[in-house]
């Protein structure tokens, strides 16, 4: 599966199905339903619903990043290793 890179194209697929994302409480990430702690801040605290996690995403889309995220520190090519060791 490819990586979409584009924060537009990101926050219209989280917009179009929500709940299957939640927020995180103290760093704002928005991560997959399933996550346990917040990748980029290691917090347990989410907001589940699903408007507040639309909103973000749609909010995020439009505003520069301001962040470092964990993709941001993965080292370049990465994502093609861990794409190729799934396949």
């Amino acid at each position: 599966m490819e990586m979409k890179t584009n924060r537009l194209e990101i926050a219209t697929t989280i917009s179009n199905d929500p709940s299957s994302y939640k927020l995180c409480a103290v760093c704002g990430s928005i991560v997959d339903k399933t996550v346990t702690n917040c990748p980029d801040c290691y917090a347990y605290r989410f907001d589940v619903d699903a408007s507040h996690v639309a909103d973000a995403a749609l909010d995020y889309a439009v505003k520069p990043q301001q962040t470092v995220s964990h993709f941001d520190l993965m080292p370049e090519g990465s994502e093609a290793m861990e794409q190729d060791e799934e396949a």
